[in-house]
């Protein structure tokens, strides 16, 4: 028997299960994204409908950047300026995580809406994957 054919399918071996875990690694870190994004997303896309709905009684344009818009129990909405979009920032207290959301008229009838994971300062854009 060639021992050494054996080391080396041995090796061989060894090396493709290895691969084989990090690759199940990696897919499990991206199914966690994707599920902590999918719940952030739907986190923000009702803050929205909340903004909306208060949206009738109050003059939220008038706001000054970074100024608390309105608080529920479960998140805080907040103005967000910036040159060419509609930014509404929330910070959700059951996650704990801070969204934003902002709006582009484009050309005609054309809404072009955007979801970020975002931080504090609402200064970061971290793109969210989504299944909608």
């Amino acid at each position: 028997m060639d021992w050494s054919l054996i080391a080396v399918l041995a090796i061989a071996g060894g090396f493709l299960l290895w691969r084989q875990s990090k690759n199940a690694e990696r897919a499990e870190a991206a199914k966690d994204r994707l599920a902590r994004d999918n719940h952030l997303y739907q986190a923000i896309k009702a803050g929205m409908r909340e903004y909306h709905w208060r949206e009738r009684d109050h003059d939220f344009w008038k706001a000054k950047n970074g100024e608390k818009l309105f608080e529920t129990a479960h998140l805080a909405a907040f103005r967000i300026d910036h040159f060419a979009e509609s930014r509404v920032g929330f910070y959700f207290k059951d996650l704990d995580e801070h969204g934003l959301y902002s709006a582009f008229a484009g050309n005609g009838d054309e809404l072009i809406e955007s979801y970020y994971r975002t931080d504090g300062t609402f200064q970061q854009e971290g793109v969210l994957l989504h299944d909608d």
